[in-house]
């Protein structure tokens, strides 16, 4: 184990009729401990990590429903809520004390991709934990008093951890890219952009807002330059859907991978041709003008508001929406795949041609009455920005020779 686990161990209070275990049936030398504990116990735990997908959110349909069953229905909580599932090192049940002792390795950097802890979303028990927090209490009458039922599980391998996580992870959808990320089948790019000191601003887990740019888009950019993924404009209208066969087509995951000694150089480039689409705007719409005039923030495809290019280490006052930035993305894969180490060829052809690609754009979008999602999902689109960088680029090839 690494050196960030740090050993844990909690110990919850439950009847000896409350609480039974469960031998392998398999004979694998795993085990269960089912127990009907009390709330007040979750709480007392405090088990705020855990091979958690995601990150909690009390907003939702599922968690206010969690908390309405907590507090509205007394006595009935233990019939109502799925329960508590948890991943232990090891456990160990006191019948003369009536302790149920769990031993844990909490990731002390990284508390919510612990090895052990909390493996079913987290969301009853930070429920439970809110609300008895915020106020409310249990019940002393026996009959309103709130239980929950808590699962155990001992000598889960390594190797299956991802899968159990995302098969009982069923009460909200958890994002494929958050079983990526659990199942550590991402931590080549990872790696590279923990390099690079962007890593940490990518939001990688499901309800993580912390993150300047999701790591979905990340994701569906760098698949742009995977040979095996046919249809391109798959990363604009389909990106979780390559995401999920990430996880079960080892031939896509090896072409993502394939591109990985040019994937931040490309990631950055995009951010430079993010940087230069209002400086291309100005060149083609505001000769003779005044800057004063410029009409940029208004154009269909830009959202105003300050926007940060994290690969590019640079903030900008606006943001191009991705049924624009994907297929522009797209139109310098062939320069970008021709002249892998090249970067300072890949921007000079941006500088050439950026103006005539803001112009094609304006007019595509123009000629779909200004549905951008039309544009983003437009094969004809992305071939047209496509060609016109490629024959610049080889025009540039040709003047070098």
């Amino acid at each position: 184990m690494k050196s960030s686990f740090t050993p844990v161990s909690v110990v919850i209070k439950v009847h000896p009729d409350h609480c039974k275990t469960f031998p392998d049936p398999n004979g694998k030398g795993r085990k269960r401990i089912v127990a009907q504990v009390s709330v007040d116990e979750i709480n007392h735990a405090n088990i705020d990590f855990g091979p958690n997908p995601r990150n909690q959110s009390l907003e939702t349909k599922v968690s206010q429903a969690i908390s309405e069953g907590l507090t509205a229905q007394p006595g009935w909580f233990l019939y109502f809520n799925r329960g508590i599932v948890l991943n232990a090192a090891a456990a160990e049940y006191n019948n003369q004390t009536y302790e149920l002792t769990l031993n844990f390795l909490k990731d002390a950097k990284v508390p919510w991709e612990s090895p052990f802890g909390n493996l079913d979303g987290g969301h009853t028990n930070k429920v439970i934990i809110n609300e008895i927090r915020n106020g409310w209490r249990n019940s002393d009458l026996a009959a309103e008093k709130q239980f929950v039922n808590l699962e155990v599980l001992i000598g889960i391998e390594d190797a299956k951890l991802s899968n159990l996580v995302g098969a009982r992870n069923t009460n909200m959808q958890v994002k494929d890219l958050s079983l990526l990320v659990l199942g550590k089948d991402i931590d080549w790019l990872r790696n590279i952009l923990k390099a690079e000191n962007v890593d940490g601003k990518i939001s990688w887990r499901q309800f993580d807002g912390q993150g300047d740019m999701m790591g979905e888009d990340v994701i569906a950019t760098l698949s742009l330059l995977n040979s095996k993924l046919e249809v391109k404009t798959r990363c604009y209208n389909g990106p979780g859907r390559i995401i999920s066969e990430l996880k079960s087509n080892s031939d896509l995951m090896s072409g993502l991978r394939s591109q990985s000694s040019i994937a931040f150089e490309f990631l950055k480039f995009v951010d430079y041709l993010h940087a230069s689409f209002k400086q291309w705007y100005e060149e083609i719409e505001l000769k003779g003008k005044k800057k004063v005039q410029s009409g940029f923030g208004n154009l269909q495809g830009i959202a105003s508001g300050e926007h940060s290019l994290i690969f590019l280490n640079k903030t900008i006052t606006y943001k191009i929406v991705k049924s624009w930035l994907l297929p522009l993305a797209y139109s310098f894969t062939r320069v970008v795949l021709d002249s892998p180490k090249d970067p300072g060829v890949w921007r000079k052809i941006a500088d050439k041609v950026g103006p005539k690609l803001y112009s094609t754009l304006r007019l595509q979008t123009n000629e779909a009455n200004n549905n951008l999602d039309k544009v983003g999902k437009s094969k004809v689109v992305w071939d047209t920005l496509e060609a016109i960088v490629w024959a610049e680029y080889m025009t540039h090839k040709l003047a070098s020779v």
